[in-house]
């Protein structure tokens, strides 16, 4: 397997990406029509409640797994380390489920699912969580092609055997965890595999250590995280299950619709900001370089996820429709403003790379507690009964939990990130609503002359209007890209040579 630079990886993450986001969206658009909106509802909130409880029970140690392998692929000794902490890990949460079930309490949490549902979602949480480790290794020893090409397999497969359940009408929710789960293993035992065989060829007399090195190693760098991280993850888990107690199913299922499209968005980000970690690591060495691959981060990322995010938002009316059907209709503005949250995501996952390849994670973990108490003061708010909406804003209040909380955190990171490589914070910021504003403002124009134009509402309607939308909003975004390319960190040398070498 040979290693690319970072821009070859960049275009094999962002290509598969696509790839998965497209099979991914053929499962979001099985599902609800497969599921009830009860059973849905479960899907969703096992996803993130379990999500939740896997990342608090890592103790943060992937994030330093990634951040020390980064710089030492020589040390093999790292993944066994990490893979047998994790295996621990594992355990650990099958037998507390179990136990904590007989418990009445704990078991209502999940409104009525039987212990083998609870399992199955858990299972597939922590497998799931595994796979996303496996591409971080690959990530860490920049080797982009091959984890590619068997995330695409791996999605092919289960949005093939999706389909096939739903045509049969044999499709549950016990069935999808099977099928997820099982061909999630197979997946992660063969990246597992190949890396570490790849890594041992490579690396012929790799350095060995013990594994009580690496336990004080880790505990050193997570220490300051390991509160943060198990505050932050908590709250979601609050969060959520406010949603199902005071609002229901229904609810729940609404806003995991929104929260869906949230993650199509995400595969798009994402793969950039796992890349920059490593990118970030091995320039931290130079500040100058770091300060110039950071900015340039920042505003790529910016503008990328604010052309798809807020077109997805205010295009949301049709794509509610074509994705989930009429009876997700309700999630319209759970998405405008969910989608409003993924572009401060984004931002948040550049500054939260910069700060774990730096090995910054106090400064992390400070402004990840702001995050948490902003949080739970909102969940008091929106999300619990009170004087105030005594009915709860249902899953609009959660919605703005995550909105609001994610909002003031980010610009604190940005602040932070600018402060210590000395960018001008000021003008990284209005740079950013530069983005929104035009993003927002062409959006609504095209959505609204569209709906003047052609007002039928049906299936065939909302893909016809998503269509010719996004190729209008499409070529706007081009044109102003094309007028200013340093919105995106780039000169027009670069770009034109970029052009250049497409049309050779």
């Amino acid at each position: 397997m040979k290693q690319d630079d970072f821009k070859y990886r960049y275009i094999v993450k962002v290509l598969s990406s696509i790839g998965i986001a497209v099979l991914n969206m053929i499962i979001q658009f099985v599902l609800p029509r497969a599921f009830s909106i009860e059973e849905y509802g479960y899907y969703t909130y096992n996803l993130n409640v379990f999500t939740s409880i896997v990342t608090l029970a890592n103790l943060s140690a992937s994030n330093a797994f990634i951040a020390k392998y980064s710089k030492r692929n020589q040390e093999i000794g790292m993944i066994y380390f990490y893979l047998s902490f994790y295996g621990i890990v594992a355990i650990v949460l099958n037998v507390s489920v179990i136990f904590l079930y007989g418990i009445g309490a704990f078991s209502s949490t999940f409104a009525g699912q039987t212990l083998g549902i609870v399992m199955l979602g858990l299972e597939t949480a922590i497998v799931l969580k595994l796979l996303t480790d496996c591409i971080s290794i690959y990530d860490a020893a920049a080797i982009s092609r091959f984890p590619a090409v068997l995330q695409i397999l791996l999605k092919i497969i289960v949005s093939g055997a999706v389909i096939f359940g739903y045509l049969f009408g044999n499709l549950n929710l016990a069935l999808f965890y099977i099928i997820q789960l099982s061909v999630t293993i197979v997946i992660v035992c063969i990246l597992l595999y190949a890396i570490i065989k790849e890594q041992k060829k490579k690396y012929i007399n790799y350095e060995k250590k013990f594994f009580k090195e690496y336990i004080k190693e880790f505990y050193i760098f997570c220490k300051p995280l390991v509160l943060a991280t198990g505050v932050a993850q908590i709250t979601v888990i609050l969060m959520n299950w406010a949603l199902m107690k005071w609002s229901g199913t229904t609810e729940q299922a609404l806003f995991g619709a929104a929260w869906q499209l949230n993650t199509l968005v995400t595969y798009v980000f994402s793969p950039y900001a796992e890349l920059s970690k490593r990118e970030f690591a091995v320039a931290a060495t130079s500040k100058n370089d770091l300060k110039n691959k950071v900015e340039q981060a920042l505003k790529l990322m910016n503008w990328i996820t604010s052309y798809f995010a807020i077109f997805i938002a205010f295009a949301s009316d049709w794509i509610l429709t074509i994705v989930y059907g009429k009876q997700y209709s309700g999630a319209k503005n759970i998405t405008i403003i969910i989608m409003f949250y993924t572009v401060y995501q984004a931002w948040g996952q550049i500054t939260g790379a910069y700060m774990i390849a730096t090995e910054k994670t106090k400064a992390n973990a400070y402004i990840s507690v702001i995050g948490q108490i902003l949080t739970l003061l909102f969940v008091f708010l929106f999300q619990i009964p009170n004087f105030i909406w005594p009915n709860t804003l249902g899953s609009i209040g959660i919605a703005l939990n995550y909105l609001l909380a994610n909002v003031i955190t980010t610009y604190i990171s940005v602040l932070f990130v600018c402060k210590t490589l000395n960018i001008s914070a000021m003008k990284t910021i209005i740079q950013q609503w530069c983005a929104m504003l035009f993003c927002t403002l062409t959006s609504i124009v095209i959505v609204f002359a569209l709906n003047k134009i052609y007002v039928l509402d049906t299936f065939g309607a909302c893909i016809v209007k998503t269509l010719f939308a996004g190729i209008i909003y499409t070529c706007a975004f081009i044109i102003i890209i094309y007028i200013r390319p340093t919105l995106l960190g780039i000169s027009r040398d670069s770009m034109l040579n970029v052009l250049r070498g497409r049309k050779k």
